[in-house]
């Protein structure tokens, strides 16, 4: 895996984590932490940053119809699934002698926002194409 899609991970599995969405949307995002999980363990790349972005694409929504405000938090089992990989994520990138990746605090939450070379992260520059920011 690259650093910039390992930098990605880390990111949008510690938003995961933090997650608030109705029921009936959490087999989905336990699905894909899963598929992250196999695909990291495989070290199959391309399933990696296919795992990533549609996990991104699973999180909350901006607008939410009235029958469906019923929001909850991610049930245990699924925050620790969601733990174990930042810390796999955190143990790869200690193990090739770099920092583990320690997000900043902004608006309460923690988010990095910083690729490697300095610039805006992958998912910064996505939502920026895509005229919104994350």
């Amino acid at each position: 895996m690259d650093d910039e899609i390992r930098a990605e991970a880390l990111d949008v599995l510690r938003e995961a984590s933090e997650w608030r969405l109705a029921a009936e949307r959490w087999p989905e995002v336990e699905r894909l932490v899963d598929a992250i999980g196999r695909a990291l363990s495989a070290g199959d790349a391309a399933a990696f940053r296919r795992g990533v972005y549609e996990l991104e694409a699973a999180g909350p929504r901006r607008a939410v119809r009235a029958e469906r405000a019923a929001v909850l938090p991610a049930q245990a089992p699924l925050r620790e699934r969601i733990n174990t990989l930042i810390h796999s994520l955190d143990d790869a990138r200690s193990a090739a002698g770099e920092a583990p990746d320690v997000p900043e605090q902004a608006n309460g939450r923690a988010e990095s926002g910083v690729a490697r070379d300095g610039g805006p992260s992958l998912r910064r520059r996505r939502w920026t194409w895509r005229g919104r920011r994350s």
